[in-house]
């Protein structure tokens, strides 16, 4: 399908626009339903969080679902990008919002059918991981296709708070869901909301992406993206960010099953309102970056973020109240909302478009890299040593983080410009004046 241009490029938006970008239809369109649906995705997360524990009474299964589902999203990412740099973004969205679809009805059917074991939970899990691996990079080079160019980056940030709505909105809905219509219901819930995308996919019309990728083989293209953002310091280090946020605190999403149980002895599905708490506080620190827009240093969102990490980790290492944990999840989702929006902005407002896909994809892959290696590590070491000690580790690796951040400056590389990017063999120390950025 040909992608065609809605509307022409426009100046740059102000920091006050905030809400403004709504009044470009395709984009609201497709906010509104990706929310519905990504909620879909959390409250279907909940629900079977809750059943794989109870069938298992296990963490390093709650593991080992995770690298199952992300390992082949991993595997798949750099090669989605050269795709998504290449053909129709909105072709592929359409494809794998199919799959995910029709995925999760065969989970209903399963459950409905009383045939759900563990396995199966983690054979659809591996088809859903093989096709967000072809949709990440498409999903978040396509929203900036949506909005003229001077209003790129306030799209990118809303789509970081629909991810965020998701998240806030889809635990608490799963959580009442599960409780009065069971689990199936759940996950009936999230197969239906694919529909809304599909359809939205259908009639948006997106500028056409500009790329000289068409002209190169995979490989080609592959190596290139890898150079470009190897040789431009600022985009390592938001890639190895990316990693060590999702190591040693996003994986906090998917063990939230056993820390409720273990930690504060509820249910497992008493993970809702754990995840729902860290959807709250991503939600409100959302409501302030859109507020703030480019006035919020990228830097200072960063190591923010870092030190809100090791408060949360260490809280939930040694809380003994259920409502302790909630604000320390809560403390973690503004930690994990200033984190992604500071990375996110920092590389799609700076790598050119021809690029995109393929920085997006590398970006990803710290992403959904970090996941499963720290659900599986975290949920390996609480079922050997305790959740407690495991999550005193984690605010220390955390700790280190920061402190080597702030001892080499590095931290000063989050605000560079898209003229320093855009420099070839970018290998110097960035030092952009924080107050030059206002």
């Amino acid at each position: 399908m040909t992608e065609s241009a809605a509307e022409e490029p426009g100046p740059a938006a102000p920091p006050s626009a905030g809400v403004r970008i709504f009044r470009h239809r395709d984009f609201s369109l497709f906010f509104a339903a990706a929310s519905v649906s990504n909620g879909g995705t959390w409250m279907q997360l909940v629900a079977v969080q809750a059943l794989l524990f109870d069938l298992t009474n296990s963490g390093s299964w709650l593991g080992l679902s995770t690298v199952v589902s992300l390992v082949p999203a991993v595997a798949l990412t750099p090669y989605a990008g050269v795709l998504a740099d290449r053909v129709s973004r909105r072709a592929i969205l359409q494809i794998t919002q199919i799959v995910q679809m029709l995925s999760a009805f065969a989970l209903y059917g399963l459950y409905v059918s009383h045939h759900v074991t563990p396995w199966w939970i983690i054979i659809v899990g591996f088809v859903n991981g093989v096709a967000a691996g072809f949709q990440s990079s498409a999903w978040q080079s396509f929203v900036p296709l949506l909005v003229p160019d001077g209003e790129m980056m306030q799209a990118v940030r809303l789509n970081s708070v629909q991810f965020t709505l998701a998240r806030a909105i889809g635990p608490a809905l799963g959580g009442i869901v599960v409780n009065f219509g069971g689990i199936g219901a759940a996950i009936m819930a999230n197969a239906v909301t694919y529909l809304l995308v599909i359809g939205c996919l259908v009639i948006v019309r997106p500028r056409t992406n500009r790329t000289t990728a068409r002209s190169q083989g995979v490989m080609d293209g592959l190596v290139s993206g890898a150079k470009y953002i190897w040789q431009r310091r600022p985009l390592r280090l938001a890639v190895l960010l990316a990693l060590a946020a999702s190591t040693f605190g996003q994986a906090l999403q998917y063990i939230a099953s056993a820390l409720s149980e273990r930690l504060f002895h509820h249910a497992s599905n008493g993970n809702a309102g754990l995840l729902t708490a860290l959807g709250v506080g991503a939600l409100l620190s959302s409501g302030l970056t859109v507020m703030m827009g480019d006035r919020l240093p990228r830097s200072w969102q960063a190591l923010g973020a870092l030190t809100l990490f090791v408060v949360a980790t260490t809280m939930l290492a040694l809380a003994h109240s259920y409502h302790v944990g909630q604000l320390a999840y809560f403390l973690a989702g503004i930690a994990h909302l200033q984190m992604a929006v500071s990375l996110n902005t920092l590389i799609q407002g700076t790598v050119p478009d021809e690029y995109r896909g393929r920085a997006m994809s590398f970006y990803l892959l710290g992403v959904l890299g970090g996941i499963p290696i720290g659900t599986q590590l975290l949920g390996f070491l609480g079922d050997v040593i305790g959740f407690r000690p495991t999550l005193l580790l984690d605010a220390g690796a955390f700790g280190v983080l920061l402190l080597t951040l702030l001892v080499t400056g590095l931290w000063r590389d989050m605000d560079a410009t898209p003229e320093q990017i855009a420099t070839a063999h970018v290998d110097h120390r960035v030092a952009v004046a924080t107050a030059d950025l206002s």
